[in-house]
Order: structure tokens, then C-alpha cells, then sequence
């Protein structure tokens, strides 16, 4: 599938090396002797792959690359916004994206992502030991990080959210950075990033490479038109594919006037309003926070999500 794509992103002089270095993973002295070119004319081609996102790069005591598979190729083309040429399959592509995230998302049993509640709608005070994590808490806990576009709305553009919104973790942060994708900021920097996602409601969720081991190697600020977590739970009933935080919307009924903010502010279709006043549908509410930070009665607050919900 796309196979027809392949020659709009690669030229001629390219198919060999990629061809070699599928084979597994390879130093440039390997690849060097193999097509009997000196390394130093070898290196600029490989870390050009690299840096367009064609190659996977490891270091185990020496640095190995590797090609990557076709579908990880396009995901960055598309993802990074390199798509001239691309044009006509665009459409095409993000639904290719979207069913087998779905299909993975439906035969992987845990969750693949996690609401965080935003730092302006925490209870106070605020635990020495949180029954939740934050979006600052996950991003502290890390060695590197790094900010780039989102890649569910670069990808699908249904919306005109701020694009510049992913936190990436570790390892990924270091790759993207490497190849040009992503720059680093500061933690400062980062909770600005946090604080704009807010004031767009946008839900700042956790993304986890594996989750029995608490590996997260994204933070993203997501929109339920593009987000592909977010559509996979709420377009197509994967419930278990994006945890709850461990925080819960509440209502103070003497508070609320019945606005109705908090419904247009709500992700997740879990506020309504009954005899005029803002009622959670705790099946249905996540943590985010998003509805306290702009209820203006103060009537919304988050409070520790009981075991049963």
C-alpha cells in the first residue's frame, strides 16, 4: 500500500542504501565496505536519511542505523509537515493513520495514553503525594525534552488549534532533535507551552511507549477533531485506549448559575445541565480540569476520583 509514494520522497542514488541498511543494523564502516565507498563520503548520505527521517539511529557502544519501515517513514513525512509532492495522498494517508491506530488501540489491552489534570485546576493543597500526575511532573521526571508540532493536527488540520504543542521525552526528544524535527526548551518554557494548551482547551494527555513499565515518551495538548487517542475513545469506543486521571470534575450546586461553559469547554460530553444547574456524568469525565479553569462562579472544582470511578 503507497508503494507508489516511495519515489516522491527518495531519489535513485538513495534505493540501494536503503535496500542495505534494512537488512539490519549497520555502522558506517559496515556500510562503507559493503559498497566499497570511503566512509567519509558514506557518512553525509546515511545522516541526511537520518535527519529526513528514513533511518533509525541506536548506539549500544557504537552508533548503528537502521531503515526504518515504510509506514514509520511516511508517519514523519506527514507528521513533520514534508509532504511536498505529497499532496494528492494526504487524505488517504490520514485515514490509513487513523484505522490502524484504531485497529491497534482495539488489540492492545492497556491504555496507550493517559489524562493529566492542568496545573490550574489542582486542588489545593496540593499533596506531597499526588493521587495524579502532571503534565510538569511527567516532563521533570525526564532527562531531555524537546517541543514540535502536533502531529494529529499537522496531519488532519480540522481545527485552527496552536500547532506547536508536543513535548517529547528521552530517547524520541533526542532523535527529533538530532534530525531537526523538534528544538529544545526549558522546563519554564514548557509550562508556558502547558498554559497556552489550557487557554485553547486543549487536553494535555500522556503518551506511553509501554505501559506496564510507566514509559511515556510524549506529552501532547490534544483536540478531539484531530487527536487520534482522543477519536479512537471518543469516535470509536475504544474506552480502555486513554486512562483517567486520578482526579474527578465536581459541582458546587450553590455556585453554579448554569452557564452552560462548562459544556462547550467539555472534551469528553460528561457535563449537562439538569433544573439549570451543571450536573458530571462520572462515567464520563476524565480529570482534565479544563471545565474548572474557566467556570466563572468557581463553582467547578477536581476533586480525588473515587476506586469505583
Amino acid at each position: 500500500m503507497f508503494s507508489d509514494v516511495l519515489v516522491l520522497i527518495t531519489r535513485e542514488d538513495e534505493v540501494d542504501l536503503l535496500l542495505k541498511l534494512s537488512e539490519g543494523p549497520q555502522t558506517i564502516k559496515q556500510i562503507s565496505t559493503h559498497f566499497n565507498v570511503p566512509q567519509d563520503e558514506i557518512q553525509p548520505k546515511v545522516q541526511d536519511l537520518f535527519k529526513r527521517g528514513f533511518l533509525s539511529k541506536k548506539r549500544n557502544g557504537q552508533v548503528l542505523y537502521e531503515t526504518k519501515s515504510f509506514i514509520q517513514i511516511l508517519r514523519r513525512h506527514v507528521y513533520e509537515g514534508r509532504t511536498k509532492g505529497l499532496e494528492g495522498y494526504l487524505t488517504a494517508l490520514g485515514n490509513y493513520f487513523l484505522e490502524e491506530h484504531v485497529k491497534e488501540g482495539k488489540n492492545y489491552p492497556y491504555p496507550l495514553g493517559k489524562v493529566l489534570p492542568v496545573t490550574e485546576a489542582l486542588p489545593e493543597p496540593v499533596s506531597i503525594v499526588l493521587p495524579y500526575e502532571t503534565a510538569l511532573n511527567v516532563l521533570k521526571k525526564a532527562k531531555s525534552f524537546s517541543l514540535r508540532n502536533c502531529s494529529c493536527r499537522m496531519t488532519y488540520r480540522k481545527c485552527d488549534n496552536p500547532l506547536m504543542t508536543c513535548l517529547a521525552l528521552d530517547e524520541f526528544s533526542d532523535e527529533l532533535v538530532e534530525r531537526g524535527a523538534a528544538r529544545e526548551v526549558t522546563l519554564q518554557q514548557a509550562e508556558k507551552v502547558l498554559t497556552l494548551a489550557n487557554r485553547h482547551g486543549l487536553v494535555q494527555t500522556a503518551i506511553y511507549r509501554d505501559w506496564l513499565k510507566g514509559k511515556v515518551f510524549d506529552v501532547c495538548n490534544c483536540c478531539r477533531c484531530c487527536c487520534m487517542y482522543l477519536r479512537t475513545l471518543l469516535n470509536y469506543g475504544v474506552k480502555h485506549h486513554v486512562a483517567k486521571s486520578g482526579l474527578i470534575a465536581e459541582v458546587d450546586k450553590e455556585k453554579c448559575n448554569g452557564c452552560g461553559t462548562c459544556l462547550k469547554r467539555c472534551v469528553f460530553n460528561a457535563r449537562v445541565l439538569r433544573k439549570e444547574k451543571s450536573f458530571v456524568r462520572k462515567d464520563s469525565c476524565y480529570g482534565c480540569g479544563l471545565c474548572v479553569t474557566t467556570c466563572p462562579t468557581k463553582a467547578s472544582k477536581l476533586i480525588s476520583r473515587p476506586k469505583s470511578n
